[in-house]
């Protein structure tokens, strides 16, 4: 059973893990779009999405083994696992709201738009059977979002990948034994 005390505790802790990853995802946000005028960047885009999801099962590690002296059940590591990706996610909601709001002004779909209408995509898009009046009516769909639409729809698909991930996380990070000095 967790105390008020504790459950105040992992809060804290998550809430700073939780603006670490999402800062994290932020600088891959912005390496995705940068990939537009520099493709390398998406491959740092990548790594640095990948490397957050480290980061916090290093974060809950350290959490465990300095503040609660190497002892957290499954539940405790979950819900500190679920709790900084909800503040991860949150905070990659507004900073997509703002980019999108304020920064982008349609750039974004017109590389995509330019990116559908090159032949080698038409060619790949035939090749699946996907039709040209369904890509262009994906387009217009997407064309259509609001930033906080498209904040939103983030918001959700990380909030579903933090309580994906933090099942294994929690898993490998449980423990019972206090630590040794």
């Amino acid at each position: 059973m967790t105390t008020r005390e504790e459950y105040e505790q992992i809060k804290a802790y998550a809430r700073i893990d939780g603006a670490i990853m999402g800062g994290m995802w932020i600088l891959s946000f912005a390496c995705f779009i940068g990939q537009f005028y520099e493709p390398v960047l998406n491959m740092a885009a990548m790594a640095i999405g990948i490397s957050a999801i480290v980061v916090s099962a290093i974060r809950l590690k350290n959490f465990r083994d300095n503040i609660l002296d190497g002892v957290i059940s499954y539940w405790k590591a979950y819900g500190y696992s679920l709790l900084t990706y909800f503040y991860a996610s949150l905070l990659m909601a507004a900073a997509q709201y703002i980019y999108f709001q304020f920064i982008d002004h349609g750039f974004m779909l017109a590389q995509y738009t330019a990116m559908t209408s090159s032949p080698e995509f038409k060619s790949l898009m035939t090749l699946y059977g996907i039709k040209a009046d369904e890509m262009k009516m994906t387009m217009d769909t997407i064309a259509t979002l609001r930033p906080i639409d498209i904040a939103l729809q983030f918001l959700t698909t990380n909030l579903f990948l933090g309580i994906v991930i933090s099942w294994p996380i929690a898993a490998l990070l449980k423990s019972k034994y206090k630590r040794k000095f």
